[in-house]
Parts: C-alpha cells; sequence; structure tokens
C-alpha cells in the first residue's frame, strides 16, 4: 500500500511538472507575440519630424523628438535649436500622451516659456499626431496647433 501511495504521488507531480511546462511554454509564446507587436509600435528612440502648423497661419519647420525608457521626453526645435523636456506615457488604446516646456530667450534672458501638448501613433514605423502650444509670458505668442509626421532616426555602422 505505501508503495502504491508513493506511485500516485510520483504521478501527481510528474503530471503537474508536465503541465506547468506546457504553461509556461505557451505563456512564453503569448509573451513573444506581444513583444513583436510591441516593438512595431514602440516609440523609444530619436525621431526626424515635420511640423505642420495650421493655427495660427500655416507654416512648416523640422524638429528632434527623443523618447526613453521611463517616460522622459525631449525636444529640439528645428527653427531654432531651442530645447524642451517633458513626459510621455502610452495609454491603454495605444495612443501616446506627451507634453513639453520650452522656455524661450531673448539676449540670453528667459522671458516665458511655452507649454506643448501632443498626442500621436505609431502606426508601420511612422509616428504621426497632432499638437497644441499655449505661450506664457511670450509678448505676441499666439496659441498654436498643427500636426506632425516623423521617421525614426536608426543607428548605421558607420
Amino acid at each position: 500500500m505505501k508503495n502504491l501511495r508513493w506511485l500516485v504521488l510520483v504521478g501527481v507531480l510528474v503530471s503537474a511538472t508536465v503541465a506547468g511546462l506546457a504553461f509556461a511554454r505557451s505563456g512564453k509564446q503569448d509573451v513573444q507575440a506581444t513583444q513583436e507587436v510591441a516593438e512595431n509600435e514602440r516609440i523609444e528612440g530619436s525621431w526626424y519630424v515635420s511640423v505642420q502648423v495650421t493655427e495660427p497661419s500655416p507654416a512648416t519647420f523640422d524638429a528632434l523628438y527623443g523618447f526613453a525608457d521611463g517616460g522622459v521626453f525631449t525636444r529640439i526645435d528645428g527653427r531654432n535649436n531651442a530645447p524642451a523636456l517633458g513626459s510621455w506615457r502610452r495609454g491603454d488604446d495605444g495612443q501616446i500622451v506627451f507634453s513639453a516646456r520650452l522656455f524661450n530667450f531673448v539676449n540670453g534672458v528667459r522671458v516665458g516659456y511655452i507649454d506643448g501638448q501632443f498626442s500621436a501613433r505609431v502606426v508601420d514605423g511612422t509616428l504621426t499626431g497632432t499638437f497644441t502650444a499655449e505661450g506664457n509670458g511670450i509678448p505676441g505668442f499666439l496659441p498654436r496647433s498643427g500636426s506632425f509626421t516623423a521617421t525614426r532616426i536608426v543607428p548605421e555602422h558607420p
């Protein structure tokens, strides 16, 4: 009887181990599939951006965006190389929202700042979105809005 109980116990342990391994393997495949989708939609990295201002008057300019793990966002304005710093996050629906503050200087003296609010998606390796910008303490600055498209800056060997 003792041997029978031992065999039953061993059988239960072996069955549980096999089931656990099968579950772990299927979970690993699910994680890999999720990572593949996530990789195609990753925001982290550097982007070359074309900005189209629609309000108050049409204009186009270049910028650079950078997204780091942990939610840090950087932006460099292509018109005057002014940097902006902010934060980003991804919503449950895949939408990426980010905000940034850019200080405005005249003759080396800060005369205000611009707050930007952005919303975007990465689709097939292209970042597209919209923005609004409000000036604070900058005489004559009108609120701005528009859209942007961006391509990833990919590292290459020299």
